[in-house]
């Protein structure tokens, strides 16, 4: 489904307290993210490689920039959105690749790995690799070649439910909890007891009666 089907079947399936209250969209998406976060990191601990399926791909049509830090000499992309922090090494960022065919490959790894190879390793031999490093706004290479930073780079991103436009498709894992609850479900169940923002109030400090 799309963005906006995903918020409407949410919202028309929410308890109806009366014709002035209802739940604002910007809480619904909150929800949504807080789940779908959840779940892909379930699907993650399941089986890592089935993370793929739920991506989004960036540099496909224009390449990512390969860029250079002045201060350091490291080079490294911008990251296209924010991302779904996952506890591996790739986190956010499930695959990196050359935006041309080559045959070099992208590998991820952590800062200490990083901070080993920088000091000197047997890894400057390897030609064919390039390590990635995922921080919190970019992601850093080592053993970058002039090839790749000519042609720039794609990524798959694992990127939250607030990224999505509306009309964008979001792939959302299809396994449920130990109460057989799926995505759907689980957002539906947060909203439990939680009345919503009666609207004729229009902010006001005071209560409506």
């Amino acid at each position: 489904m799309i963005k906006q089907e995903i918020r409407s079947v949410v919202f028309n399936r929410l308890k109806k307290y009366d014709s002035s209250a209802t739940y604002h969209p910007r809480i619904i998406d909150a929800e949504c993210e807080a789940v779908l976060n959840q779940m892909y990191n379930e699907v993650f601990l399941m089986n890592p490689l089935s993370l793929q399926r739920f991506v989004k791909g960036y540099g496909y049509t224009t390449a990512l920039a390969v860029l250079s830090e002045a201060s350091t000499g490291i080079y490294y992309s911008a990251l296209p959105e924010n991302i779904v922090p996952i506890p591996d090494k790739a986190s956010g960022v499930r695959r990196v690749a050359p935006a041309t065919q080559s045959g070099m490959g992208f590998y991820p790894i952590d800062q200490r790995e990083w901070d080993l190879m920088m000091s000197g390793s047997f890894a400057n031999y390897v030609k064919n690799k390039i390590g990635y490093c995922v921080t919190p706004t970019r992601v850093e290479y080592y053993g970058m070649t002039g090839a790749v930073i000519t042609s720039g780079v794609r990524m798959d991103c694992l990127i939250p439910f607030s990224e999505y436009t509306d009309n964008d498709v979001i792939l959302v894992p299809e396994h449920t909890d130990g109460n057989g609850m799926g995505f759907i479900d689980r957002v539906v169940e947060r909203f439990k007891d939680r009345p919503p923002v009666e609207l004729t109030d229009d902010n006001s400090d005071k209560e409506t009666k």
